[in-house]
C-alpha cells in the first residue's frame, strides 16, 4: 500500500469555460458524505436486532482552510452571494490525478484576523448532489515551436493569414502527449503584416473535459517578417 501526501493537491472551481485553480489553500475537509437509514424492525425480526434500508444519501459539506488574499476572497464572495450552485473540482495528486467533481453553495465565508499570525478565511461549501469520483489529465508542458521564417512584408497583411498553428502537443503530468487546439493573442507587438519586424504570439491550451492546465502553460510562437 502506497500512502500519498496531501502536498500538491488542487482545489479548482468552474468559470463556465475552463477550471480555475484556487490558490492559497491550507486544508481541505471533505466532502464528508453520509447517508440516512430507515428502521425497520419488527416483531419477527430475528436475532435481537433492529433492520435497516438505505434512504437519502447528503454529499455533506466542504471545508477549505485559506490564507486571506483579496483576489481569492472576491471569488468566493461572489460564489455567496448566488443561489445558484457552483461547480467545484478536488484533484489529488496521486499517480492518476484521482479527482472529485461536486456542486455547492458557498455558506459560511468567515475571516480570522489574529493579532500575531496570518489572516485566513476558512469558507464552507455545501454539496449538492453527488459529488462524482474520476480521473483527469494535468498539462506539464507544451512543446517549442520554431520561429516561422520565409515571410516578407505584405505576405499575410491579416493575422488569419499568418499560418499560426491550430493545434500545439503537451505532454501530461505522466508523460503521455496530446495535440489541443490552441488560441492565439494578437501578438507582441502588435500583429502588422506589413512592418518588418519578429512578433511572438501566446498561445492559451483549448482544454477539453477531463483534462485541467493548473499552472496556465501557454504556447509561444514567433513570426519573423523581413524587408
Amino acid at each position: 500500500m502506497t500512502a500519498v501526501s496531501g502536498k500538491g493537491t488542487l482545489f479548482n472551481r468552474w468559470d463556465g469555460s475552463a477550471w480555475v485553480n484556487i490558490g492559497d489553500i491550507n486544508s481541505i475537509g471533505g466532502p464528508s458524505s453520509s447517508r440516512e437509514t430507515i428502521d425497520v424492525t419488527t416483531l419477527g425480526s430475528t436475532g435481537g436486532y433492529r433492520e435497516f434500508i438505505g434512504s437519502l444519501r447528503d454529499g455533506g459539506d466542504l471545508s477549505l482552510s485559506m490564507n486571506f488574499e483579496s483576489a481569492t476572497y472576491a471569488i468566493m464572495k461572489t460564489d455567496f452571494e448566488s443561489d445558484t450552485v457552483q461547480d467545484y473540482q478536488i484533484v489529488l495528486p496521486d499517480s492518476v490525478n484521482t479527482t472529485i467533481e461536486l456542486s455547492g453553495l458557498v455558506k459560511d465565508l468567515p475571516i480570522d484576523i489574529p493579532l500575531d499570525d496570518k489572516i485566513t478565511c476558512d469558507v464552507s461549501i455545501k454539496v449538492s448532489g453527488q459529488p462524482d469520483l474520476t480521473t483527469v489529465d494535468v498539462i506539464d508542458s507544451v512543446e517549442t515551436l520554431a520561429n516561422i521564417t520565409g515571410m516578407a512584408v505584405g505576405d499575410a497583411t491579416q493575422l488569419a493569414d499568418a499560418t499560426l498553428p491550430t493545434t500545439v502537443e503537451v505532454t501530461y503530468d505522466d508523460d503521455t502527449t496530446a495535440d489541443p487546439a490552441v488560441v492565439w493573442d494578437a501578438g507582441t507587438p502588435l500583429w502588422d503584416g506589413s512592418t518588418a519586424g519578429t512578433y511572438v504570439f501566446a498561445g492559451t491550451i483549448t482544454c477539453v473535459t477531463g483534462v485541467i492546465n493548473p499552472d496556465a502553460v501557454k504556447a509561444s510562437q514567433s513570426i519573423v517578417i523581413t524587408s
